[in-house]
């Protein structure tokens, strides 16, 4: 995917070795075949997503990066960075990442830049906006497995039903989605089967028993690649694919966590801004490290790691490590270990979290961006009120 002119210049300023070469060294997987929740099937779970970062509202950061939103409808009030990753489900740690402007870069083209990281030994697990033929078709050609879920208008006719209740089915090619839809209007049925990919249809419901008021009950539908259900029984694969969510614990680590709520990017120039994201993904996966390898020493769980822990720690032994050497280094990371493993979170309990949001403290009305802002300069006049006799 070609690269916008800001981060084209941003790279030639830094030289042969900028920092997209630190992170791009630094990125990779961390988990061992005895991670907790690292691993389904024989294979590495990971995951992919996208967010948007804020960064500040500069006249050459708007025209570069955009907003969100159309037509001035729930549109952002900074010019934002889509980021899209490719995160590894059982320590959080960063296999590959891509960024652009929002504007310009939804996540499917975003996640074209990822398809280069993907192996034949993982498992990639993705929410309801990535199904489609072509991306599907992309991401199973670089030999990964697939465990996306998808929405339920879309159509899949069962081939073979399984015995343990998925069935196998065709992912069709847009071209056929027409052929077929014309079809069942016109109520006729067509006869030879569909061009496409073949796949593994799962439908499961997740039954939520809230500790005050009623259950609530979710349906979802998968898709996957994993067509042997003796090899990836449907009860399986939908806890499997549970880990997803961690792309999104990930997210509020890397956006909340390592630089506070309300987050925004300091750089006011678009080549700064990659810079400035370079690095906050070279932190945030080094952290990621540290964390990953303070488990293993422990015998634990990584989630058990405390983020935020892992963060007051590097701030407070980061200051005395300017000239460092391995000894020092070393010493530290021994100590940093032993306090991590002394301040463990309790073991992960279910949760559930609803998609709603307070309402704002105040009724201020939102000013638009081609909203003009009132003149602040203005003249007072002060009268004493007589209080009468």
């Amino acid at each position: 995917m070609p690269t916008s002119s800001a981060l084209t210049r941003a790279r030639q300023r830094l030289g042969d070795k900028p920092l997209q070469a630190l992170f791009e060294r630094r990125c990779g997987t961390l988990a061992t075949t005895v991670t907790p929740g690292a691993f389904a099937f024989g294979l590495r779970l990971v995951a992919w997503d996208g967010t948007a970062l804020d960064v500040p509202d500069t006249p050459a950061n708007a025209a570069e990066f955009g907003f969100t939103g159309k037509g001035g409808v729930n549109q952002s009030g900074h010019p934002q960075v889509r980021l899209m990753a490719l995160t590894e489900c059982g320590t959080h740690a960063l296999v590959d990442a891509a960024f652009d402007a929002v504007a310009r870069f939804s996540e499917h083209k975003l996640a074209r830049r990822l398809l280069a990281s993907l192996r034949g030994d993982m498992l990639l697990l993705a929410d309801r906006n990535f199904a489609g033929y072509q991306l599907w078709g992309l991401a199973r050609a670089t030999g990964a497995h697939l465990a996306w879920r998808i929405k339920k208008n879309l159509v899949f006719v069962p081939l073979r039903v399984l015995s343990d209740g998925s069935y196998l089915s065709i992912m069709r090619t847009p071209a056929e989605n027409i052929r077929h839809g014309q079809a069942r209007a016109a109520g006729r049925t067509l006869t030879e089967p569909p061009r496409g990919h073949l796949v593994r249809i799962i439908e499961y419901t997740v039954t939520i028993h809230p500790q005050a008021g009623p259950p609530r009950t979710e349906t979802f539908r998968l898709v996957t690649s994993l067509l042997d259900h003796r090899l990836a029984p449907a009860h399986q694969l939908a806890r499997a694919y549970h880990q997803r969510w961690e792309i999104e614990n990930g997210f509020a680590e890397l956006k909340n966590r390592l630089r506070g709520a309300g987050f925004i990017l300091r750089s006011k120039a678009p080549e700064l801004i990659y810079q400035e994201i370079y690095a906050l993904l070279t932190v945030y996966q080094a952290l990621c490290a540290l964390q990953t390898r303070a488990a293993e020493h422990g015998g634990t769980d990584p989630d058990r790691i405390s983020f935020t822990v892992t963060v007051q720690l590097a701030r407070l032994a980061v200051a005395a490590q300017a000239a460092a050497d391995v000894t020092t280094l070393a010493a530290a990371r021994r100590e940093a270990t032993t306090e991590l493993l002394a301040a463990l979170l309790p073991p992960r309990r279910n949760r559930q979290c609803q998609r709603i949001k307070k309402p704002s403290k105040n009724t201020f009305e939102v000013r638009k961006r081609d909203q003009t802002r009132t003149p602040s300069n203005v003249r007072y006049t002060l009268k004493v009120t007589k209080h009468p006799t």
